[in-house]
């Protein structure tokens, strides 16, 4: 019995024997695992556990304004300007403040000279127990300083972490503002918010009219006038407080009259405005074609309540496309204009109206949806940044912040294509179809011939110059580097326009279709001044932008004098019209000698500096642009000689149009003298002393130029967070260029 049971022992023994040893090999692998990661971790964990402070525990820092969600204002203290805030530890243990910085350096001056932070009672680093706060102080002394308002940021450094920041050590920020005022109180300090939406009284008046069964809609084309002449003042008030030498290195950014908050804070999207030297001259054109415009729309009498209400919402986004800083708000206003031109040209307009206004608008909304992916993309990449107010963020729509990315140093690509090539081209379609820049120009003939005078000299004198000022305001300033691998093709597509335009408006008989075929040549000019990437170059463009509104807002406005005569166009039906109408004779000839570039009016200044700028880069384009002058010259003097020259068509003295007046043509009477009359006084003064326009616009062409100029090998700049890239940033000169510029924000961002 006793050796049965023994061999069954050493039998279950035996098969017991195979599963246990797999499970020792297993445990014995564990352990040495095991081993190998305490060895690895235990040098490290000791390292960590030796630190001082390492079990204590950590402070959490908060900073806390006066006014919850919005900067730190610095008021008035003697000659300057003093403000603070508060940095309060919200955590179990000590919170070591190692610095406080105003958010700038001498490679990029944020801010204007003079500003300062430092902790209550002196220094820039302190310890604070738990529950304790400390206050910053932020003082601007303001003497010798050029700027009249200040927007900013104070950073804070410390030991611990804020509330959703990444890692100890996370900087925090938080927003300053002060303002010196102008003069004009409230209305100062805002001026550029009251000229924008100041047109929007007339809408209110409108719908409180149709409310109201208000029959007199007479009153309400007098209104909308005195809304532009207001606002007419406003602009000459802006022009002359504004600092013709203030730049880059004065302090935000370059732009003057800025007002800066955050709009929708879930999307990062902030009001912000503001002027430079690229955009003041378009402020001053707006407001001077919209009330020429208004005078202009004396010559409507159907349906004026939705007339005056589309076209004060029209001025409205004209003005808030030349003063947006935000590409969010700069997109909203550039999409504001769409629908009332729409319905402008779709209502008012001429027998082929629905078809006009159809194409102008699915040419638009085309160019805005390619817009739109742009500044959705440059929105998703942005990095780091802040708010107005200091909130962090790494998405923003700020124009000042997205030009500090080092975007061709990101190597980011679109369809294995770089992406900022990519990105240039979406914008650059969006606006070149607004220009409008051949091929995409189709639609600016019919939307002329169509749209009722006061809407030609607007769309003519205003909305094409929105094309030009896009691409120097985004592409010149956010992609420089795409844009200098795409300025020979701008400068090639300039050239087409300007002898393609030529050539057409010298086959028109339509005298309106003329002015708008000369429109696409002269637009030309300016593509081509941009493509030279020269000082000279952007100069011309700016200038030949101002000129062209006025030019061609007169002619126009004229073109609209004699078709309320006798409602044609044709120019092959008059001859003789000197006889009949010649102080309006003396008036077109001035026009159309100012749009040919005669010297001594406004028109020359433009061309010549195209030419200067652009001759040392594309001789042959030069050259070949210079055939588009004679050509020009050729269709204006044609016209000028079927119209108004030779005898006069006895058959007009039958003219059903014409028999309130016994048979002849009536001179130009005194509302539309008004409305020619400023127009032709800024092109003859220009003419000879164009030093007031240029004048507002020298800093503002040398600050684009710097940002395009060609940069050497030393001058690329590193992706921020990439290695060396602080290192590069703060050796480089701030003559460098656009490049270094970018570069050295690394540290700050």
């Amino acid at each position: 019995m006793s050796n049965l049971s023994f061999v069954n022992v050493r039998r279950g023994f035996a098969l017991a024997t195979p599963a246990r040893s797999t499970s020792m090999k297993c445990l014995l692998s564990l352990v040495a695992a095991l081993s190998v990661v305490l060895g690895a971790a235990l040098p490290a964990l000791a390292q960590a556990l030796e630190a001082p402070g390492a079990l204590e525990p950590r402070g959490q820092i908060a900073l806390r304004a006066e006014v919850p969600g919005a900067p730190v204002e610095l008021t008035a203290s003697g000659p300057d300007h003093a403000g603070s805030f508060a940095i309060e530890n919200r955590g179990d243990g000590p919170l070591r403040v190692t610095r406080v910085i105003v958010r700038t350096s001498p490679e990029d001056p944020r801010v204007p000279p003079g500003v300062s932070a430092e902790l209550e009672g002196g220094g820039t680093a302190a310890t604070l127990p738990p529950g304790a706060s400390r206050k910053v102080v932020v003082r601007w002394r303001t003497a010798g300083v050029r700027a009249r308002e200040l927007y900013g940021h104070v950073v804070v450094e410390s030991d611990a972490v804020g509330a959703g920041a990444a890692a100890p050590g996370a900087t925090l920020a938080m927003g300053i503002h002060a303002e010196r005022g102008r003069g004009l109180g409230f209305v100062g300090d805002h001026i550029l918010s009251i000229i924008t939406f100041l047109p929007l009284l007339g809408v209110v008046a409108v719908f409180l009219a149709h409310l109201l069964r208000y029959q007199d809609d007479r009153k309400l084309r007098l209104l909308t006038v005195v809304l532009m002449g207001v606002n007419l003042v406003l602009a000459a008030w802006l022009y002359a407080q504004f600092d013709r030498g203030f730049t880059s290195a004065d302090g935000n950014d370059g732009y003057q009259f800025i007002e800066h908050g955050v709009w929708i804070r879930s999307l990062n999207v902030e009001y912000f405005v503001g002027v430079d030297g690229v955009s003041i001259s378009m402020v001053l054109l707006t407001a001077l074609i919209s009330f020429v415009g208004a005078l202009a729309s004396y010559s409507v009498h159907d349906q004026l309540k939705g007339y005056f209400a589309m076209y004060n919402l029209l001025v409205t986004g004209m003005f808030g496309v030349f003063i947006a800083l935000d590409l969010f708000l700069f997109f909203v206003f550039w999409e504001v204009m769409l629908l009332p031109m729409y319905f402008l040209i779709g209502i008012w307009g001429g027998p082929r109206r629905e078809y006009a206004a159809i194409k102008f608008f699915l040419y638009t909304l085309a160019g805005s949806v390619f817009m739109l992916l742009a500044f959705i993309w440059l929105y998703l990449n942005a990095g780091h940044t802040y708010l107005v107010d200091g909130q962090a963020t790494e998405r923003i729509f700020s124009i000042p912040e997205l030009s500090r990315v080092a975007w061709a140093a990101q190597g980011l690509d679109i369809l294995g294509i770089p992406a900022v090539k990519v990105v240039w081209i979406w914008l650059f379609v969006g606006f070149a179809i607004k220009i409008p820049m051949f091929p995409f120009h189709t639609w600016l003939p019919d939307a002329h011939v169509e749209a009722p005078t006061a809407i030609s000299v607007i769309l003519a004198g205003v909305l094409l110059k929105m094309g030009t000022y896009g691409i120097l305001r985004i592409n010149f300033t956010l992609l420089p580097e795409a844009t200098q691998w795409a300025a020979p093709a701008m400068a090639v597509f300039g050239v087409i326009n300007i002898l393609y335009g030529a050539f057409c408006a010298m086959a028109q008989s339509d005298l309106k279709k003329l002015v708008a075929y000369s429109s696409v040549s002269h637009m030309g000019f300016a593509l081509l001044a941009l493509g030279a990437m020269t000082p000279q170059g952007i100069q011309a463009c700016l200038v030949q932008m101002f000129n062209h509104g006025l030019i061609t807002g007169m002619l126009f406005t004229l073109v609209g004098v004699v078709y309320d005569r006798v409602h044609t166009r044709d120019i092959d039906k008059f001859g003789g019209l000197a006889s009949e109408m010649p102080l309006y004779t003396a008036l077109v000839g001035f026009a159309f000698m100012a749009s040919l570039g005669l010297p001594g009016l406004s028109g020359f200044w433009g061309e010549a500096m195209t030419f200067i700028g652009a001759f040392p880069r594309y001789r042959a384009l030069t050259i070949l642009a210079a055939v588009g002058v004679i050509v020009t010259a050729a269709y204006h003097l044609w016209a000028l000689q079927r119209m108004f020259l030779g005898t006069f068509r006895a058959s007009w003295r039958q003219s059903k149009y014409l028999e309130p007046f016994g048979g002849k043509f009536p001179e130009i009477n005194r509302r539309e003298l008004a409305s020619v009359a400023p127009l032709a006084a800024l092109v003859l003064l220009l003419g000879f002393w164009p030093r007031p326009l240029l004048s507002l616009i020298d800093r503002g062409a040398l600050e684009v130029h710097r940002l395009v100029d060609r940069p050497g090998q030393s001058q690329i700049a590193g992706a921020p967070g990439t290695p060396g890239a602080d290192s590069a940033a703060s050796a480089r000169a701030p003559s460098e260029g656009a490049a270094a510029s970018r570069g050295a924000l690394a540290s700050a961002r």
